[in-house]
């Protein structure tokens, strides 16, 4: 599933405002009922386990399944050292990325683990899987590339941006091994946010006017519209039939989820943060400390309310990881929620 590692890195990218071309479809709205924000006796966080004299932990990203999460750390010895994380049900196996400054950038039900690094100035992206790290290839070696989703099958997402300034997407498909391919988005200024089991990109377009859109298995663009019918939405991530993002009603910023199936815009409840962080395949919303179910707000629980905890991603049996901070010199750990 997507992380907020991954969409924070999404959002930092920005794009020249462009127009956007695609085929015109149906639009409508269902806001949420508020609910009361609830708990569960269920509902528990539990510290994922990490290697002797880790400073820090962190969970990046979490398979649909809830198998698989992955995450880094920093280890402080005579020498710092930076491992990558991956837990099987679990259990904890260390590893490096193929490439100085790896970050994780998620996961898939299979435990391959795709994310970025950096060569010298530029970003490069890799996949480890089967205990083995490699790089992928590229489009042009002189392009910052970077990944930002994989799904089941094994196809990679991902986005090229030239020395120009133009920006393209990629995607490096499972049946063709070691091949990378340029993909049509509606714009030149294109970013991609998710990738579905389908293969369903979803991303946005332009910088002071951002549209969404989807791109079905078979290229077909089609518009992620707000609320009002109208532009300057944002998408941030995708799982089963759903994406979620962020658009306008009347004037307001307010979270969305999207059905892929037909377009149609639901606006989140308003205690959700405006910005969601990730919806698994039943629709189930992340955003920061709470989920959103249906019309059941939950807040993830803390072990004291002076800390500070976080959601990264969710999976489809929503478990939700992320990290607690208890307000210590290292005190950040990578967690997990269950049974919420």
């Amino acid at each position: 599933m997507n992380t907020i590692s991954r969409r924070g890195m999404l959002r930092a990218v920005g794009a020249a405002a462009a127009g956007v071309a695609l085929a015109s479809g149906s639009v409508a709205t269902a806001s949420a009922a508020p609910a009361a924000v609830t708990a569960t006796t269920t509902c528990a966080m539990q510290t994922l386990p990490v290697p002797a004299d880790t400073y820090r932990s962190d969970a990046a990203a979490i398979d649909p399944t809830g198998r698989f999460i992955v995450g880094s750390a920093i280890v402080r010895r005579d020498t710092d050292t930076y491992p990558l994380l991956l837990w099987d049900r679990g259990q904890l196996t260390t590893f490096d990325a193929p490439v100085p400054g790896g970050t994780p950038v998620d996961v898939n039900r299979k435990g391959v683990v795709i994310g970025n690094g950096s060569t010298g100035l530029l970003s490069t992206p890799w996949r480890y899987r089967h205990g083995v790290g490699a790089l992928l290839p590229v489009i042009d070696p002189a392009d910052q590339t970077t990944v930002v989703a994989i799904n089941t099958r094994g196809d990679i997402a991902g986005v090229g941006l030239t020395p120009a300034g133009h920006r393209y997407g990629m995607m490096w498909p499972a049946d063709e091994p070691g091949t990378v391919r340029v993909i049509n988005t509606p714009s030149a200024n294109s970013v991609l946010t998710g990738l579905t089991d389908d293969g369903t990109i979803v991303g946005s377009s332009g910088l002071l006017e951002p549209t969404s859109w989807l791109r079905t298995p078979h290229g077909v663009l089609r518009p992620l519209t707000g609320p009002d019918g109208a532009g300057g939405t944002s998408v941030w991530a995708a799982a089963g039939h759903w994406a979620v993002g962020q658009g306008y009603q009347a004037g307001t910023l307010v979270g969305l989820r999207w059905d892929l199936r037909t377009r149609r815009p639901t606006v989140l409840d308003p205690r959700l943060d405006s910005s969601p962080t990730d919806v698994n395949a039943q629709g189930v919303v992340l955003a920061g400390n709470l989920l959103q179910r249906g019309n059941t707000v939950v807040t993830l629980p803390s072990p004291s309310p002076d800390h500070i905890i976080g959601g990264r991603a969710i999976a489809d049996n929503a478990t939700v990881i992320g990290f607690h901070n208890p307000r210590l010199a290292g005190g950040v750990r990578a967690v997990r929620w269950i049974g919420c």
